[in-house]
């Protein structure tokens, strides 16, 4: 944990250097684990969020535990037309969402925020992301 921001972050299956190469995230999943929910987190990924969507693909928020900040994103350079945000009914419903916006190939970014995640789902949705060249990010809550 990093006492200065209160975050856990855990980020995993994607290359180094793919902070800068936005090619580098199609196909990768990465899971941020935080102690709180809100705009810190968010904030590791949104310059690579605002060069995805300069190319014209879509930015998919799954079950977001508050409506993405508009001025905020903006701000980094993210195009707000878009942002699709998506409020699934069930967990499930969630997960169902997130690995078809993966799969789909019309996401840059599939970004999620959901209460399951094992092994065997994050192994489904890394899959999914690599079918659809997609960058999943998944944010739980420790």
């Amino acid at each position: 944990m990093n006492p200065a921001t209160d975050m856990t972050t855990c980020v995993s299956y994607y290359p180094a250097g793919a902070a800068e190469d936005t090619l580098a995230l199609a196909g990768a999943l990465t899971e941020i684990r935080t102690h709180q929910v809100g705009n810190r987190a968010l904030a590791l990924v949104l310059p690579a969020l605002a060069r995805l969507s300069q190319e014209r693909r879509w930015l998919a928020w799954i079950a977001p535990p508050d409506i993405p900040a508009g001025p905020l994103l903006a701000a980094a350079g993210v195009d707000l037309s878009r942002v699709l945000v998506v409020h699934p009914r069930a967990c499930t419903d969630g997960l169902r969402a997130v690995e078809q916006a993966l799969r789909a190939g019309t996401c840059g970014a599939v970004l999620a925020w959901l209460t399951r995640a094992d092994d065997e789902t994050l192994h489904r949705l890394r899959s999914a992301a690599e079918d659809g060249h997609s960058w999943g990010v998944m944010f739980h809550t420790v």
